[in-house]
């Protein structure tokens, strides 16, 4: 098997993103991997006012989540470290979850291995948005992991671990 030296674990606040969290502590770990955690709060485009027709909204709207996600990012942090983790990065960035995981970031910052949770959105999330899990798998330039099991391999109820169903 390859060995990683660079491993992204996409954060959104679910518990599936909190187990592909474990997943990627342990391969950087045992790789002597960086381990970068990455959040990306939705900054799609909204309609304005404008005759242009579509522009990004006040980002200071988001300051909030931004600030919310930097502490949560902060303490999964100190958990990788105390896990043998040497090198952990976070960044929290406004934009398209999807693009940022599968794209952007992996490209900007030399990712070989991208970790990401099964799903984290409920159904109508889904269907609307369509899967992130999906879009990194198909889009992304590095191997791809998609945890759907807990940190002993066994199997997970996935409808008790994402967002309630509306």
């Amino acid at each position: 098997m390859s060995k990683y030296s660079n491993v992204l674990v996409g954060i959104d606040g679910s518990k599936q993103s909190e187990m592909a969290l474990n997943k990627a502590i342990s391969i950087a770990a045992q790789n002597g991997a960086i381990l970068s955690l990455l959040s990306v709060i939705n900054g799609e485009r909204f309609p304005n006012t404008s005759t242009v027709g579509y522009g990004f909204i006040d980002r200071s709207v988001y300051d909030s989540s931004v600030s919310e996600m930097e502490k949560k990012l902060a303490e999964y942090k100190k958990t990788a470290l105390a896990a043998g983790v040497k090198d952990v990065v976070t960044d929290v960035k406004i934009g398209n979850a999807k693009v940022e995981l599968g794209n952007d970031y992996p490209q900007d910052n030399d990712v070989d291995l991208i970790v990401v949770g099964a799903t984290g959105l409920n159904f109508i999330g889904r269907m609307i948005v369509g899967s992130t899990a999906a879009y990194v798998i198909r889009e992304s330039p590095c191997d791809v992991i998609v945890v759907k099991t807990d940190e002993n391999n066994q199997a997970v109820d996935l409808q008790k671990t994402t967002y309630p169903e509306i």
